[in-house]
């Protein structure tokens, strides 16, 4: 996701016919759904199409929001599938910003359609540039005798439940004496923005001074806000979307700063990475439905007695809340690495995400 963005003294308030086109979408009663954000359209053989009017962008920013090209291209990745494998990796560049005065084009490359894995290509472009690159490998379903995880942080994090949530933070900032009034107009647009995903921070800093943190880790609770289908390739298409959303805000946890301080010339997301580790199947009772010739190929092995039991596989649902862990363990010569993990309520590890991004400070 490439972004330009200043969010106090933000480029849109000098662009009033871009900052209207915009706000005029958020504003529409036709709000699309996460699903429908999602969905693209395919108008012939492996060419899909996503429409302008279905693209997010948000109220301080030009460009459109990166996690939806991920998702999107998630989405029309899996409808070229032979047959119907989980996605287990993507690798993705953000080559340029798009934004949303006109539709998006996805053309899927059919690289491999082997017994155990399928790969495609996915080359997202509007108006004939290319804005976005990204590869994935889809594997069947198979189960080894190999399977540890490390357990879900042990930290002080409250219920999603107990959470206030985006509306909430921004009333209480809208309440907030040391909000210039000229920017009220521009913070009470995001009242209106159709936010397709709940976030909430499990530690919110101060948005107008964020004090410094250390070491630049935290834990965001997140779903989609939109009930979506009971089918798990849009659920991986929504996680996708979800992804993108806090991940570089990461980086500024060890400074008196955030995305929105007038001090920030640029960020932009230049590749991002996930792997799936849990097949999303909505059927748990999979392993226990294992041909007889599967299970005679599954021996077991001498285990250390130290790896700790895997949490029962549950239904994961990207409109159900899941905990977000982010970290970001380096940041030099104006480029930040980030890596998030995704778990179960239940403390199952289902994703794991890196990002690099720009960040140019004044």
């Amino acid at each position: 996701m490439i972004v330009k963005s200043r969010f106090f003294m933000s480029p849109l308030l000098k662009n009033r016919s871009l900052y209207n086109i915009i706000i005029s979408r958020y504003l529409s009663s036709n709000r699309p759904t996460l699903y429908e954000t999602l969905k693209v359209i395919e108008s012939s053989t492996d060419v899909f199409i996503q429409p302008a009017e279905t693209l997010f962008v948000f109220p301080n920013r030009k460009s459109v929001f990166g996690g939806q090209i991920i998702g999107s291209a998630v989405y029309a990745a899996q409808k070229t599938l032979t047959k119907d494998y989980p996605l287990h990796s993507l690798h993705s560049y953000f080559l340029t910003a798009a934004d949303n005065s006109s539709a998006i084009s996805y053309t899927v490359s059919r690289l491999r359609d082997g017994k155990s894995f399928e790969t495609r290509s996915v080359t997202a472009k509007q108006d004939n540039r290319i804005v976005f690159q990204c590869s994935m490998n889809f594997h069947r379903k198979e189960k080894g005798n190999m399977e540890h995880q490390y357990p879900i942080p042990h930290t002080n994090v409250a219920p999603p439940e107990d959470l206030p949530s985006l509306e909430d933070h921004i009333h209480k900032l809208l309440e907030d004496k040391r909000l210039k009034p000229e920017l009220k107009p521009l913070v009470e647009s995001a009242l209106y923005m159709p936010a397709r995903i709940d976030a909430r921070y499990c530690h919110q800093r101060d948005l107008l001074e964020p004090k410094p943190t250390w070491p630049a880790k935290e834990f965001v609770w997140m779903k989609s806000k939109d009930p979506l289908p009971d089918y798990s390739h849009i659920h991986r298409s929504a996680v996708a979307y979800c992804s993108d959303r806090v991940l570089l805000g990461s980086a500024f946890l060890p400074y008196a700063l955030n995305g929105y301080s007038p001090r920030i010339r640029m960020q932009a997301s230049l590749d991002h990475s996930m792997w799936f580790h849990d097949d999303f199947d909505f059927d748990t009772t999979t392993d226990n439905n294992l041909s007889e010739q599967q299970k005679d190929s599954i021996k077991s092995i001498r285990r250390s007695p130290d790896i700790p039991p895997i949490p029962s596989k549950v239904r994961v649902r990207a409109d159900d809340w899941l905990l977000y862990e982010l970290e970001c363990p380096i940041h030099m010569n104006n480029r930040a690495w980030t890596s998030g993990r995704i778990w179960t309520r239940n403390g199952r590890l289902i994703v794991t995400c890196t990002q690099e991004g720009v960040i140019r400070c004044k």
